[in-house]
Formats: structure tokens, C-alpha cells, sequence
């Protein structure tokens, strides 16, 4: 019969580790082998009886390592189990049997070789660390640098940086138990013994990952929001600024409106530290129009106003967030062109252009149609302001374009 021990002491506390398989095995529990996520050790029952433990260090080669069970079984000494790059361990009933290791300098210098296997692998695992997450930065810097400008989803930016703080805290841990095999071969060096560390109750795996991980999900998924944007329909909330209608914009245009239509749409308001102004209007107008040849009314036309306004909390922080909106737009118009529905496939995409207007700092525009109907859109920077328009109607951007930027510069509402 087997039984399951949660182990009391540090896998690196070679004498600890020895002195509490020996009372084990005073106990009628005799080890077998560790348990595959190293939180315990599976003993075999028997009858009580002294039984010495010794771990022996790593060597240099695993050639070397293997060459070392024969004569030590010669000695009587029967290999048990082993911690990978670390150190092997044997059990021995003969008291009269010699110890694997005469004394303490030879023993220092048998775990050398562990301790700077363990230093490889420790180096090694921090430049996979390093090498994974300057990977994650570059392939997601455009995703990571918009929620944290704009804090969309917040609860993954939350989730992101918890797992990343946990992974450096394993990582610390780790480099200070290789620092206490470093301290016990320093004593071993000197003529001296090696000391067991303090017992303590090593928690399972299981224990560890529902007392440290899941507190951070469920706190996460709980207090922090996944979304932040909030959504309501046109009127339901004040924007800062107050845009132009369509009778505004269509009156500088070939065919002006008599009367406001009606509009129908919804409103995104968000707010972040560094851009505490977000603000999107999608707003549609169902338009009748007079022949002015016949007097007769024209089949309704749907025209839309798209307006994404944000202010920033510096400049260095709204020309971030342009680039980030214009490469959005981009991407956005160019898989447009590959959509099956005709209301929403773009066609007649046009090369974007780069504007000098007075008084801005940027100023890109670009021409298509959706639906069958012409569509401009302008992205415009100025200081801490951020505008982008994505009109369909028959005005010209080049007309509309004063009215938008006279309403950004209004004061704010």
C-alpha cells in the first residue's frame, strides 16, 4: 500500500529534504518516488525501520551520472527517484554501508555541477520569458497600446498585468532557491556540515493555484468591467461638442434641405486617463428629396454620419491615438472592399491623402462608395484633439470640413 505526503521543506534543502525521509522511514513510510508537480512524495508502508536517505547532486554529464549507480549499489546504496537537474536520491538499510560522500568539501564540490545546471535552466527560462514577451509586445503593440489609451476592455489589461506580475514573482522565487544551494555549498567548502531549513506547510499545486489564481480571475471578472464603452441611442446622453446636422452640411452642397429629417442611430461614450473625451455618433438620415424637373419625390435616400471625436490628456497622447484610429479606418476600408453584402462592400477605394489645412497638425481624407452611395471620411489632429468623420451625403468633403472643426472649436457643452 501507498500512501501521499505533502512535502515539508524546499526541494533545495538537501539536508532538510534527508532528514525528513529518514524519520519517514522511522515512521514505516519509505519513499518511492515525488509526485509530478513536485508538491509531494508517494511512500511505500511497511514495518518501521532505520533507513538512510541521501541525495546526491547532479554531475556534469549524464554518462557520468549513470556510471555512478553501479558502484554505488555496490555499496549498497539503491537508487530511488530523482529531481531532473538536480539531484539524485538513494536509500540505504545498511548502517555499516559508507556515506555516498566522505566529507563535506567532496559533497561541495558533487553539487556544484546541480547548482550551475540549475543556473542554465534558470537563464534559459528567463530568456524565453524575455523572448515571449518582446514577441507578444511587437505582433500586439498596436492592440496593447489602444486599451491602454482608451481602456476599452479594461479587464484584460487588468488579467495581462496580474499574470505577468506572477510569472515574475515564480521567476524571483526560483533565483533565491538556487541562492540557498549556493549558500550550502559555500558552507559545505568551508569543513562544514550543511544545515536543514525551516519545515513549513508546502501547500498543493491545487492549493497554490486556487488560493493565488483564481482570486485574480474572479475579483477581475467581478470588479473590473470587460467592456467600458457605454452604448445608448442619440439624445439618451450630452456629447461635449454639438456636431452638425444634415440640413448644415447638405446646405453647402448641390441639393440643400428644407427641414432637419428625422435621424435615427446610437451613441459610444467612454472615457480613460489619458484620453478622457471619447465620443462616437453614428447617426442616419432617411432623406425624400423633389425632382426639381417634375416636382415629384424621389425614391428615400439612407445617409449616414459616422463622428469618433476624442481629446487627450497631452498631445503626445492624441498623436498616438491618430495613428491608431487612421490605421484602424485602414484596415477597416480595405477588408470593407472583400464584404459580399452590396450595403456594406466598399468600392472605388481611392489612395488616401494628406491635407495641409491651417490650424492642424494632420489631415488625411479618402473617397469610396458603399452602397451605392459616395463616402468621405477625414481624420483630423489638432493639439489634443482628435476628430474623425465618415460621411455619405452629397456635400463635399472640402465644404463640410469647416463646419466640423468650428464645431470642435466650440467650447465644449
Amino acid at each position: 500500500m501507498t500512501v501521499k505526503r505533502p512535502i515539508p521543506c524546499s526541494l533545495y534543502d538537501i539536508q532538510g529534504m534527508q532528514d525528513w525521509l529518514d524519520e519517514m522511514a522511522l515512521q514505516g513510510l519509505f519513499f518511492q518516488n515525488f509526485t509530478r508537480r513536485n508538491d509531494a512524495a508517494n511512500f511505500l508502508v511497511d514495518a518501521p525501520r532505520p533507513v538512510r536517505y541521501r541525495l546526491d547532486p547532479v554531475g556534469r554529464s549524464k554518462q557520468e551520472d549513470a556510471k555512478r549507480k553501479e558502484p554505488y549499489a555496490q555499496m549498497g546504496w539503491r537508487f530511488a527517484d530523482a529531481q531532473p537537474r538536480l539531484y539524485y536520491i538513494f536509500s540505504c538499510e545498511d548502517p555499516e554501508a559508507p556515506e555516498l560522500h566522505s566529507d563535506p568539501q567532496t559533497l561541495g564540490y558533487a553539487l556544484d555541477s546541480a547548482i550551475r545546471a540549475q543556473i542554465r535552466s534558470f537563464g534559459l527560462m528567463w530568456l524565453i520569458v524575455a523572448l515571449l514577451l518582446a514577441a507578444s509586445l511587437f505582433l500586439f503593440r498596436k492592440s496593447l497600446l489602444w486599451e491602454l489609451l482608451l481602456m476599452e476592455q479594461p479587464r484584460s489589461i487588468v488579467q495581462m498585468a496580474c499574470s505577468a506580475v506572477l510569472l515574475l514573482i515564480c521567476e524571483i522565487a526560483q533565483g533565491f532557491q538556487i541562492m540557498q544551494l549556493v549558500k550550502a555549498r559555500r558552507r559545505l567548502e568551508q569543513g562544514l556540515p550543511m544545515k536543514a531549513g525551516r519545515r513549513w506547510d508546502r501547500p498543493r499545486f491545487l492549493t497554490v493555484y486556487l488560493c493565488i489564481f483564481c482570486p485574480i480571475y474572479l475579483v477581475s471578472n467581478l470588479l473590473v468591467p470587460r467592456y467600458l464603452p457605454e452604448v445608448c441611442g442619440l439624445g439618451e446622453r450630452e456629447l461635449s461638442r454639438s456636431w452638425p446636422t444634415l440640413v448644415q452640411t447638405e446646405g453647402t452642397g448641390p441639393r440643400p434641405l428644407a427641414e432637419e429629417p428625422e435621424a435615427d442611430g446610437y451613441l459610444k461614450i467612454n472615457s480613460s486617463r489619458a484620453v478622457p473625451v471619447q465620443e462616437y455618433a453614428s447617426i442616419d438620415w432617411r432623406v425624400t428629396y423633389l425632382d426639381p424637373d417634375t416636382g415629384a419625390l424621389t425614391r428615400p435616400y439612407t445617409l449616414w454620419t459616422g463622428i469618433q471625436y476624442d481629446q487627450a490628456r497631452s498631445s503626445r497622447a492624441a498623436r498616438l491615438l491618430y495613428q491608431l484610429r487612421l490605421d484602424a479606418e485602414a484596415r477597416q476600408l480595405k477588408k470593407a472592399l472583400d464584404y459580399n453584402n452590396p450595403l456594406s462592400q466598399v468600392t472605388g477605394l481611392q489612395p488616401w491623402e494628406e491635407l495641409d489645412w491651417p490650424g492642424l497638425d494632420r489631415l488625411e481624407t479618402v473617397r469610396f462608395r458603399r452602397g451605392g452611395q459616395d463616402h468621405w471620411l477625414f481624420a483630423a489632429l489638432r493639439g489634443r484633439d482628435v476628430l474623425i468623420v465618415d460621411y455619405s451625403g452629397f456635400a463635399s468633403l472640402e465644404d463640410c470640413l469647416p463646419l466640423f472643426l468650428a464645431s470642435m472649436d466650440a467650447p465644449a457643452l
